[in-house]
C-alpha cells in the first residue's frame, strides 16, 4: 500500500515556490540547520508579538500565531520578507480552510515585522475550491517515488534546502 502524506502549509508553500522543496518536506528531510535565513526567521518569530499565542498545533499544522481580535479567531502567518508573498498568503488561506472545515470561524494576517508590513487574507468560497484542487494535485505529486530535479530559480540563493539541490 501505498503511504499517504500529510499535506502541511510548509508544503503548500513550498510547492508554490519550489516542488522539490515540497517533496523533501514530505519525506520528513529537514532543511540544513546552519542557514543563516532560518535562524533569522526564527528569531524574527521570537522578538515579536510576544503577547500572542506562537506556534499552535491544530490538525496536523502548527499556526504562527493566534489571538481573539474583534470577537473573532486571527492567525497570524510570519514571514521574515515578503519575496514569496502569494505563497505564504496561500500557505495562511490552506491553514484557514483547515479552521474552516473544523467549524471555526477566522481571519487571517500576513505579518512581515521586519518590512513593517502586513496583509489582511480571508477566505472566500472561490478560495475553498482552489485550496481543495490545489491539495490533491499535491497530494498526486507526493506520490512520485523520486524528487522532481532541481531547477535553478531566484528563491535558490537563501534557500536551507540547497545543499540537496547543489552540493
Amino acid at each position: 500500500m501505498e503511504k499517504a502524506f500529510d499535506i502541511k502549509g510548509s508544503i503548500v508553500q513550498a510547492y508554490i515556490v519550489c516542488k522539490r522543496q515540497a517533496w523533501l518536506l514530505s519525506r520528513n528531510i529537514g532543511p540544513s540547520s546552519d542557514n543563516p535565513f532560518l535562524e533569522i526567521g526564527k528569531l524574527i518569530s521570537q522578538e515579536y508579538y510576544k503577547n500572542d499565542k506562537k506556534e499552535v498545533y491544530f490538525d496536523g499544522v502548527v499556526l504562527d500565531l493566534i489571538r481573539q481580535e474583534d470577537e473573532v479567531l486571527l492567525v497570524g502567518e510570519i514571514k521574515r520578507s515578503s519575496r514569496a508573498k502569494n505563497a505564504a498568503i496561500l500557505q495562511l488561506k490552506f491553514y484557514l480552510y483547515k479552521l474552516f472545515k473544523n467549524n471555526i470561524k477566522a481571519r487571517g494576517k500576513l505579518l512581515i515585522p521586519e518590512e513593517k508590513k502586513t496583509f489582511d487574507v480571508e477566505l472566500t468560497t472561490d478560495d475553498i475550491e482552489e485550496i481543495e484542487t490545489l491539495t490533491e494535485e499535491i497530494a498526486l505529486f507526493l506520490y512520485s517515488q523520486l524528487p522532481p530535479q532541481p531547477q535553478k530559480i531566484k528563491a535558490c540563493s537563501k534557500c536551507s534546502y540547497k545543499e540537496f539541490c547543489w552540493a
